[in-house]
């Protein structure tokens, strides 16, 4: 019998209290009270086996995850020693705090993996990379969606369609991301090993115009003066537009063609006008 696993097994005994199922080695376990009411004696079911209050016992439900899966779930509660996850039946199964990454908020969802501890109980764990494929099926500038599971000082791991491991570097990360956040961004790099390196911009040409707009507003907000030049120190022109040096100064090269600013050493200025 196969704790954490969908399995066949067939109804052994029933009466108006209990009801067991077993499998072929006749190995027994409890189902769940509240169901099989119109089951017989003989009949088999795909129940789920998973850990009861004493023993292992099944469910006719379907789990959201079997053990070996890796799915995006919630966290529903909080104890001392860990969370609890909804996984789809009437009991939720456990994620230590050793197994977690920061601390969750309850009512988010996080992506998990189910497996089973040195107790051989049913848990989950964040601890997802070793879990990961690296690329066989993605190319340069392939547009993808994944989750991110962990957040370092290199920058932030996605789980790429929840399957392939991948890497949003610190620097291009724009904005504020959480663990459990979705993201959609675009192929960089595939390194030799396999590993995807991704950004949150799109190609160099199509960014521009979204760049250019960003920084028509901040001028705007800041009385038509922004105090940043292509002289101007790198890590300022990041704190305050979000962009590189380089992405700064390709979009207000874009805007002084357009004749929509004055260019200067340490600042830029809306043409007259414009403010």
């Amino acid at each position: 019998m196969e704790l954490g696993k969908i399995q066949k097994l067939k109804v052994a005994s029933k009466d108006k209290n209990k009801i067991y199922l077993a499998d072929e080695e006749n190995n027994k376990v409890l189902l769940n009270k509240d169901e099989g009411k119109d089951l017989k004696v003989g009949d088999i079911v795909d129940a789920f086996v998973y850990n009861g209050h004493e023993d292992f016992e099944a469910t006719l439900k379907t789990p959201y995850a079997e053990v070996g899966d890796l799915k995006k779930l919630k966290v529903v509660d909080k104890a001392r020693v860990g969370y609890f996850v909804d996984n789809g039946t009437d009991k939720d199964v456990f994620l230590p705090y050793k197994e977690a990454y920061g601390r969750l908020e309850v009512g988010r969802e996080y992506l998990l993996y189910l497996y089973h501890d040195k107790s051989d109980r049913l848990a989950f764990t964040m601890n997802i990379k070793d879990k990961l494929k690296t690329n066989e099926n993605f190319k340069v500038n392939d547009i993808v969606k994944g989750v991110i599971y962990s957040i370092g000082r290199p920058g932030a791991f996605v789980a790429i369609e929840n399957e392939y491991d991948g890497m949003i570097p610190k620097e291009e990360l724009k904005g504020v991301y959480r663990i459990g956040d979705e993201v959609e961004a675009r192929v960089q790099r595939i390194l030799q090993t396999g590993f995807v390196t991704l950004t949150l911009r799109e190609k160099a040409y199509k960014q521009i115009d979204a760049d250019a707009d960003e920084i028509l507003e901040l001028l705007e907000e800041n009385n038509g003066v922004l105090e940043l030049g292509d002289k101007s120190d790198p890590e300022l022109i990041k704190d305050i537009t979000g962009l590189s040096k380089k992405a700064y100064k390709r979009a207000i090269g874009h805007l002084y063609k357009k004749k929509l600013i004055n260019l200067y050493s340490t600042k830029i200025e809306l043409k007259n006008g414009r403010k």
